[in-house]
């Protein structure tokens, strides 16, 4: 995970090298807030492997999550998770916990998990993903195998729309991501969740895709609901 120190340098550095501005001179304080609502979603797959004697060996991929509910609902890609038989998430302090899978979209590639959680998380603030405009910029909190986690400035360079409702579904964005990137957050310029990484566009460079943050908010408070 980041440190302090860490994402201070990185938020400066995005600053001074950006073509724009942010509007909020706070920003540096709020991604560090948003920061804690990210954790490690980790999924695990045991095989005995030939030998004398035989060894067990432990395959395991990790994408980010999202903290969407303080009592412990995470958010992730679905394509993470599918057909994993061990899901876990591990916390900003090192705990390991096992997840439940609450929801899973394969039509939009995000899932909800459930943990129980020693403490109440910290949990990400929505933002409206129907206000947005081609040209905004945004901030991206990958998990990538390359680099750990990596804080990247972009814009969004393209919107898809549902043609049923026309609410805006994905994200196409001017970045470039990396495996292990999945299911980070996607953020405007006041750190809340405006989408989350989904997949980079084999056939188009410096070109990524990510869910909005409307998309996942609408079913998060739908499942709410259902709840007794």
């Amino acid at each position: 995970m980041f440190t302090a120190s860490r994402i201070i340098l990185a938020i400066q550095f995005i600053i001074l090298n950006s073509s724009f501005v942010w509007a909020d001179s706070n920003l540096i304080e709020k991604i560090e807030h948003t920061e804690k609502s990210i954790v490690v979603v980790r999924t695990e797959l045991n095989r005995i492997m030939p030998g004398n004697p035989p060894k067990m060996a432990t395959y395991y991929r990790t994408a980010a999550g999202i903290v969407i509910d303080s009592s412990g609902i995470i958010v992730t890609n679905t394509h993470t998770i599918i057909d994993a038989p061990f899901i876990f998430v591990i916390l900003r302090d090192g705990t390991k916990l096992p997840a439940q899978v609450l929801y899973a979209s394969g039509e939009y590639d995000f899932s909800f998990l459930k943990i129980q959680p020693p403490y109440p998380l910290q949990r990400i603030h929505w933002a409206d993903s129907s206000l947005i405009n081609i040209g905004d910029p945004v901030i991206a909190i990958g998990n990538s195998d390359y680099d750990n986690q990596s804080i990247m400035s972009g814009h969004i360079k393209g919107i898809l729309q549902s043609q049923s409702t026309a609410s805006n579904d994905f994200l196409e964005l001017d970045l470039d991501l990396y495996h292990g990137d999945s299911g980070g957050p996607i953020l405007d310029n006041q750190g809340r969740l405006l989408g989350m990484i989904m997949a980079k566009r084999e056939s188009q460079e410096s070109t990524s895709i990510a869910i909005a943050s409307n998309k996942i908010h609408l079913q998060y408070l739908q499942y709410k609901k259902s709840m007794p």
